[in-house]
């Protein structure tokens, strides 16, 4: 088994990490597991690895401002962080890793990417599409992006900390989520949480006619206060699947994840 770090450039600049976890012999399938917005890699670290001993390939990437890939040269612009340039940047590492479909697993900004993913021509590269901590559709204030700063005001190591606590009671969890938060580019972070806080992709998903697995953190409130009112439309679709993680928050893989790789296992297989 080889786990392979790799940096592709983007055409406006930007370096997009991610890293390859290869079985030996030859791959069940092929997956992505994307994090969210202030996270990285690393939160997949462990579930990539297990993954891989079950005998999947599993890519990894960092979104551009976190974790080790880059920002463009100059001001954060919030073009340059729109949901479309992110998407475009996950199906980048998918032609570097010569991957023509994949199961997507999506942790909410990794998610919404995904449901962006399903209004364009390149549906057809998700065999399937998992999502965690994520809305079909989202209404938030304009200010969003100029809040999100003020929560590194005492700075990121006790930013780091916090938000690990906050997060997840897993000890390996909140090492992971602290160091996340500690390679955190904020502007470009900032930049981002503009971009997310208004879209609607319900008609994307509805019309998504391969295996859509949606697992619902009981702890993940603010989240779930819209995916509540938004899954009963997917009630009765014979590609639609939920499971509830109730001892589960936002980042439903670090506070479950036994649950939470066997619900994706069985999904892969459907």
């Amino acid at each position: 088994m080889t786990t392979d770090a790799h940096v592709i450039l983007r055409a406006d600049g930007v370096s997009i990490s991610y890293r390859d976890y290869r079985p030996d012999g030859p791959a069940r399938a092929t997956s992505m597991l994307v994090h969210g917005l202030a996270s990285s890699g690393l939160q997949f670290e462990q579930d990539a690895e297990y993954l891989r001993q079950q005998g999947f390939r599993v890519l990894v990437p960092d979104l551009r401002g976190h974790g080790q890939s880059g920002v463009p040269e100059g001001p954060i612009k919030p073009a340059d962080f729109s949901i479309a340039v992110l998407a475009a940047d996950l199906l980048a590492v998918l032609d570097h890793a010569q991957v023509s479909r994949v199961h997507w697993v999506g942790n909410s900004l990794g998610g919404i990417l995904a449901l962006h993913v399903l209004g364009t021509p390149d549906v057809e590269r998700l065999q399937s599409l998992a999502l965690f901590g994520t809305c079909f559709a989202l209404q938030l204030p304009n200010r969003v992006g100029s809040l999100l700063p003020l929560a590194f005001l005492p700075g990121k190591s006790m930013t780091s900390g916090l938000t690990a606590w906050m997060t997840t009671a897993s000890p390996t969890g909140r090492q992971a989520v602290a160091a996340a938060i500690r390679q955190l580019n904020v502007p470009a972070a900032a930049a981002v949480a503009s971009a997310v806080r208004s879209y609607d992709f319900c008609d994307n998903a509805l019309r998504f006619d391969a295996p859509l697995l949606v697992l619902r953190g009981g702890r993940d409130r603010l989240v779930n206060l819209g995916l509540n009112k938004q899954i009963g439309q997917f009630a009765g679709r014979p590609n639609f699947t939920r499971i509830d993680l109730p001892q589960a928050g936002h980042c439903a893989n670090l506070d479950m994840p036994a649950p939470f790789r066997a619900a994706l296992e069985a999904h892969w297989t459907r």
